[in-house]
């Protein structure tokens, strides 16, 4: 009995739950997971960067539809960052959502379809 407990109180946990807030967990936490595999080498786990060699995300004033094209696209010149083509538009909304909960205070959802619109029209 005492190990049906736990399992108990995840499922009123969740069942209390919108599917929406499913979702943004989701996001965030795949998202977690794609910034560690792709970002954190460069940008660091916090998102400080490395002083002039890697720029400072926590405090980034591109919008959703910008950082979609640079996290897909990479950024040429001063200041390069490699494209990262096999990165989905799921990935990159999940990416989004997770960067803009951890450092904008945005806990919104940014959509694949989103992405996809973004990405169609990056300059």
């Amino acid at each position: 009995m005492k190990n049906l407990a736990p399992l108990l109180i995840a499922f009123f946990f969740f069942s209390c739950q919108s599917k929406e807030e499913i979702t943004q967990q989701q996001y965030s936490v795949e998202g977690m997971a794609l910034y560690k595999a792709n970002c954190e080498n460069c940008h660091q786990a916090d998102g400080s960067g490395l002083r002039d060699l890697y720029p400072s995300i926590q405090q980034t004033k591109l919008s959703p539809e910008a950082l979609a094209c640079l996290l897909k696209n990479g950024k040429k010149g001063n200041g390069f960052m490699p494209a990262n083509p096999k990165l989905q538009a799921l990935d990159i909304a999940e990416l989004v959502t997770y960067m803009r909960e951890k450092w904008g205070g945005k806990k919104q959802i940014y959509p694949a379809d989103s992405v996809k619109l973004a990405l169609q029209n990056c300059r």
